[in-house]
């Protein structure tokens, strides 16, 4: 019992608790700019989450989600305030308990890498344009069907929700392009590897509820998608389950490497001082033995 306690208590430091609603603010403000305002076909609420999780833990990782989507759809007022948010609380958690697990395990470290991981990198970069590029024209493939079933009242117009996504995706590429040409870190990769696999999980939660407490409109960017695969022939569940693995993997992927930029742009000293932290920043290279000194 109290090892349980002490493994609790070890994830609320203080500089954790103080974190917390620094990283709430950051998933609302970017989720609403993102969902509500812009109307792109991705999320981008879930920053503070993952940031929060990779330095102290599964717990408040999953606290910091739930909290974030729990003020977001039943304590702010519109427009920054999202009522569809509320139930979504339940993916959150699972995202910020996930990302405590990758912080464990040190997948947002910066690590040197050869040739061979510098290929493998540049596979994961191709993976995520290809994803990109099929959920740009899966969301903006019809000017009428996106009109139709996500601006409403909105008076963002599709050319700019357009061409906010495609500015989201050349910085992050130019970003991907720093950290692994430039660095040469291909830490980014298994940061994008955590990414794609919390995704995938976040998509599978979030289906049944998007499914049965909104009918697949939820009011964001997304709803394009699920109306597309809809007049595909999809159920309702099939198409906010394709919806979700084609939005959220590209989503936490983009987000898992924001996470590890940021880490990587903070001093180790700052980041080493949370409970995971030494875990997320580079060790530190052994020192050559000292020669021995000649007798004498």
């Amino acid at each position: 019992m109290n090892a349980v306690s002490g493994w609790v208590a070890r994830q609320f430091t203080t500089r954790v608790v103080v974190l917390m609603p620094v990283a709430i603010a950051l998933n609302i403000v970017l989720g609403a700019t993102v969902q509500q305002a812009l109307k792109l076909p991705i999320y981008l609420d879930s920053i503070g989450t993952i940031l929060l999780g990779v330095l102290a833990g599964p717990l408040a990782g999953a606290l910091t989600g739930i909290l974030s989507n729990l003020i977001w759809g039943y304590l702010l007022p519109a427009p920054v305030g999202s009522p569809s948010a509320g139930p979504f609380a339940i993916t959150a958690g699972v995202i910020g308990l996930l990302a405590g697990l990758w912080g464990h395990l040190g997948l947002f470290r910066p690590r040197h890498g050869g040739a061979v991981n510098l290929i493998a990198a540049g596979i994961a970069v191709i993976l995520v344009g290809a994803l990109a590029f099929y959920t740009y024209s899966r969301a903006y493939g019809s000017t009428d069907a996106f009109n139709n079933n996500v601006f409403g009242n909105s008076s963002i117009t599709l050319d700019q929700s357009r061409l906010f996504f495609l500015a989201v995706l050349v910085v992050y590429v130019a970003l991907v392009g720093w950290a692994l040409v430039l660095r040469r870190d291909v830490g980014a990769v298994f940061a994008i590897g955590a990414g794609l696999v919390t995704g995938i999980a976040a998509a599978v939660v979030s289906a049944p509820i998007a499914a049965v407490v909104y009918g697949g409109v939820t009011g964001s960017g997304t709803d394009a998608l699920v109306a597309a695969f809809r007049s595909a022939g999809s159920s309702l569940y099939q198409a906010t389950l394709q919806q979700g693995l084609l939005s959220d993997p590209l989503d936490k992927m983009i987000t898992s490497f924001v996470v590890f930029f940021v880490l990587g742009s903070l001093s180790r000293r700052s980041v080493a001082r949370f409970p995971l932290g030494e875990k997320a920043v580079r060790a530190e290279p052994e020192p050559e033995p000292a020669a021995p000194t000649p007798a004498g």
